[in-house]
């Protein structure tokens, strides 16, 4: 018994590139490409008439841009998975996108069995990353992008004051002189600051304080 393709819509505003991904995904037996859009109106109106099993949705699309279409997918069509697409490798732009609801991302230059394998991975619920992206990076601007005003909530208060001194940049024997503890002690919190926060650096540090800032 064969199995039932996966259905793929192509949402991207050249042609040229629409051109080449089709060509691609035409080689695949199991993949299918069932819609091309090169707006947000050909998306609504394919997806009215056409079931569709994964999206590839460019990030930089004019005039509504990929991450309101993703978020808009799923919320309207949550059948239907999104894979996210772009030439630019920013982890900020990628942790939005994420946080917009797509399952991964793929770099358009990436190798074409990379992006049949990111499609693959999509399909089957499975986030795909390019391979030059830090992880580490990303999971911390995946805490940015979903709001840090909550540091108060994550951290203690002595947490709170010691994260306060860190991103000033006193050392652990000087916070622990501001502070009357032992330097011991202030290590203790800052390990424990550091896995809260996912922040392993005091630039990382740093830039969660700027990103929480009202």
């Amino acid at each position: 018994m064969t199995a039932t393709p996966t259905r793929v819509l192509l949402v991207d505003d050249h042609p040229l590139f629409r051109e080449g991904v089709a060509a691609l995904i035409g080689t695949e037996p199991e993949l299918e490409l069932v819609g091309e859009a090169g707006c947000f109106e050909d998306v609504h109106n394919i997806l009215s008439r056409t079931q569709v099993d994964v999206a590839l949705v460019d990030l930089l699309i004019a005039p509504v841009g990929g991450i309101e279409i993703t978020r808009w997918l799923r919320e309207s069509y949550r059948f239907c998975r999104v894979l996210g697409l772009s030439v630019v490798e920013e982890p900020c732009i990628i942790a939005e996108m994420l946080r917009a609801g797509a399952v991964g991302f793929a770099l358009k230059n990436e190798r074409p069995d990379r992006i049949i394998e990111a499609v693959r991975c999509t399909a089957n619920g499975i986030r795909y990353l390019p391979p030059t992206l830090s992880v580490e990076t990303l999971e911390l601007e995946l805490q940015l992008v979903a709001g840090t005003s909550s540091l108060d909530t994550h951290l203690t208060r002595r947490e709170r004051e010691i994260f306060d001194l860190l991103i000033q940049g006193y050392n652990n024997t000087e916070i622990g002189s501001r502070l009357f503890i032992a330097r011991r002690t202030v290590e203790t919190h800052r390990h424990r600051i550091t896995k809260k926060l996912n922040a392993h650096s005091v630039p990382e540090l740093q830039r969660l304080a700027a990103r929480a800032r009202p």
